[in-house]
């Protein structure tokens, strides 16, 4: 499976894992005060990734978080994990369920923009018309009403969403270090402050029972989704990414249907369409050019000896080396390198190696 397609599958289940939290999130949202649930909901998180690490093997292959990583994830905590949450649960307060659906939309577009504008990402003509119809399509999800919106809500719902879109665009340039121990770091310190201010101002917890459950809801929905979002992330960029996890509305939408027996709409019928043609558009794109790759010394996970090899990574390397791989078998690992000045051309996205102008 080669570069795109396997982001677009990462980037799908991860729109799946945290569209299907939505429904199931509306079933227990009374059980406790915003606060405590929210932290709840991390905490799960954070008990799915430990196990995850504690039972995943060939964790030497992924370059571990350095210091200088340290501030830049301290940020996306805080906007992403504890802020743009926060402002969620008051903006929803003010809304109307059509009028919230529709507003958290904008975290496709401001994720995009983000990465274009300042992150130098890339996005085709065609890349950009999948992320109109997915877009679109969430939108259609919305109803397109916003009856019962208040200003004071709808700029709430806009600064979460615009806190989660600089967690994408910060995410996507620390994807280099291992994805897991990144979700971990967040889902910890996401979780531990806001159930340590529950508890201190006296908030509502649920029983224990639906504790259980809302855990359950955090570990599938918020710690698989984080982590398989930043796999994503790393192979597509923010800017495609953004218009792959767009299609997370649609997925809790069928959810409810489905599962939770809400009535089939038109809208959600005319959503999926939209969709599916935006993600198929994104399958058949091809961006290929001439380009040229100054000096860089950095680490990351990659891939040696194999068909799928990436261009960027030749070097060769001792047998001790290898971890154990023989001559002719494919091994990936992850250590500082260089890469020297290079001209060529090859199918790429906006990843590690490509963020140059166009």
């Amino acid at each position: 499976m080669n570069q795109q397609r396997r982001g677009l599958v990462r980037g799908l289940l991860a729109a799946v894992s945290f569209g299907l939290s939505a429904p199931l999130i509306s079933t227990v949202s009374a059980t406790g005060a915003p606060l405590a649930l929210a932290g709840l909901l991390y905490g799960g998180s954070a008990v799915a990734l430990l196990v995850a690490r504690s039972l995943l093997p060939n964790r030497g292959q992924e370059s571990p978080v350095r210091r200088q990583d340290l501030g830049p994830l301290a940020l996306l905590t805080l906007i992403g994990g504890i802020a743009a949450p926060l402002c969620l649960i008051a903006g929803l307060r003010l809304l109307s369920a059509g009028s919230a659906s529709l507003l958290l939309n904008l975290e496709a577009i401001l994720t995009m923009a983000i990465a274009v504008l300042v992150g130098r990402e890339h996005l085709s003509r065609q890349g950009a018309a999948a992320a109109a119809l997915i877009v679109a399509g969430a939108m259609v999800i919305g109803g397109g009403s916003t009856t019962g919106a208040t200003l004071a809500g709808a700029l709430l719902i806009a600064l979460a969403c615009l806190g989660w879109a600089i967690d994408n665009n910060i995410s996507q340039r620390l994807s280099i270090r291992d994805p897991l121990q990144i979700a971990l770091f967040k889902s910890i310190g996401a979780s531990l402050p806001m159930l340590t201010l529950a508890a201190v101002t006296g908030a509502r917890f649920p029983r224990t029972s639906e504790a259980l459950i809302i855990l359950f809801i955090g570990a599938a929905g918020y710690g698989l989704s984080i982590w398989l979002d930043l796999l994503a992330l790393r192979d597509l960029g923010a800017a495609r990414e953004a218009v792959v996890f767009a299609t997370a509305p649609f997925v809790g939408a069928g959810f409810a249907v489905v599962v939770l027996k809400e009535s089939l709409s038109i809208n959600l019928l005319g959503a999926a369409s939209l969709m599916v043609a935006g993600i198929a558009l994104l399958l058949k794109e091809d961006h290929s050019h001439w380009h040229r790759h100054d000096a860089l010394w950095h680490e990351h996970k990659h891939l040696h000896g194999s068909d799928d090899q990436d261009l960027h990574h030749g070097h060769r390397h001792e047998p001790e080396e290898r971890g154990g791989a023989r001559p002719d078998q494919p091994f990936w690992h992850s250590h500082p390198h260089h890469h020297d000045p290079i001209e060529h051309a090859h199918s790429h996205l906006s990843d590690e190696h490509h963020r140059h102008t166009h």
